[in-house]
């Protein structure tokens, strides 16, 4: 029993020193990135979803993956898609606006602080609720459903506003054309 208390500890450790040492690293790092963002006019468009696919990776690999073995299946499952959740909705607005100009290195730089903490608090919980045996809560349970429902939800606007407007303009060519 006290081996696998131990387990846990070294792990929370080295969460704890991981967080830290992925704030201290990325933070500046995102803060130059949004100061050169504006000047990339097109390439932001790429630059965008490249950091937040670098910062979900970098994430998952510092700061959950230590924890992983100590994680029961389902709680492994709900760290990824609440990361991923997470990644997608305050991640896309977040690193979407260091396309402005200044208010852009303050947001980007807040992007990066709170979804790092997202995965850091997350896993934290997990272990912790793990190593107490406790199953999932139900909001632990809730929350990445209906994000899921919203995600999808949301997409199939999108693809119908898109749909609507190719509708509007075809008609509005035939329209002139006649």
């Amino acid at each position: 029993m006290q081996a696998r208390a131990l387990r846990f500890r070294v792990i929370e450790v080295t969460l704890k020193e991981s967080f830290r040492r992925m704030l201290v690293v990325g933070l500046p790092v995102v803060a130059v990135l949004a100061v050169v963002t504006p000047f990339l006019h097109f390439a932001a468009v790429a630059a965008v979803p490249l950091v937040i696919g670098i910062h979900l990776a970098a994430a998952r690999i510092v700061l959950a993956r230590p924890a992983k073995p100590l994680l029961g299946p389902m709680r492994r499952l709900l760290l990824r898609w609440l990361a991923r959740f997470s990644y997608l909705w305050v991640g896309i607005p977040g690193y979407g606006s260091m396309t402005v100009p200044v208010i852009g290195v303050v947001t980007g730089t807040a992007t990066f602080a709170a979804l790092t903490s997202v995965v850091y608090l997350s896993t934290l919980h997990g272990l912790r609720r793990e190593r107490a045996g406790r199953p999932l809560a139900r909001w632990e349970k809730v929350v990445p459903i209906a994000l899921a429902v919203l995600t999808v939800g949301f997409l199939l606007a999108v693809v119908g506003l898109g749909l609507l407007l190719g509708w509007s303009v075809t008609a509005l060519v035939d329209s002139m054309r006649a």
